[in-house]
């Protein structure tokens, strides 16, 4: 009588998933969804913020281009609004420092600011330079 290497397999042996394999594997791949889902859904929100900035800044620096055009230059404030989302504010004021300078010219501190809402926050967008000017 020869011996045989493999064994048969009876068909009382179970040939599919038992029902605790399942489970698990379904666990696995509903924790790897979740995860997926909360990196996508940052990904998104900070993309969201991002294009928030950068209109803000464009905002900013096209009124503080405008401010610059104004010869000669004057202390004074404007503001407005754009889309009904973003406000903006620009205002020069005469640069005080320690030491008081007498010249033919005298530095100015021009600032641009842009406030928008996110949700429940504000946020807001500020640039700020010096600029000279006459006294």
């Amino acid at each position: 009588m020869k011996r045989r290497l493999v064994p048969e397999i009876s068909r009382n042996d179970q040939a599919g998933f038992s029902l605790l394999e399942v489970l698990v594997a379904f666990s696995i791949l509903s924790i790897s969804l979740g995860v997926l889902y909360q990196v996508f859904s940052s990904s998104l929100n900070n993309s969201a913020l991002s294009a928030d900035y950068s209109r803000a800044m464009i905002i900013a620096e096209s009124q503080l281009a405008l401010v610059m055009q104004d010869v000669p230059l004057r202390e004074m404030s404007d503001q407005g609004e754009i889309d009904e989302r973003y406000q903006w504010q620009v205002e020069v004021v005469r640069y005080q420092d320690d030491q008081e300078q007498q010249g033919r010219f005298a530095p100015y501190q021009v600032t641009s600011r842009v406030n928008w809402r996110d949700g429940v926050r504000q946020k807001e967008y500020r640039l700020t330079t010096l600029r000279l000017g006459k006294p």
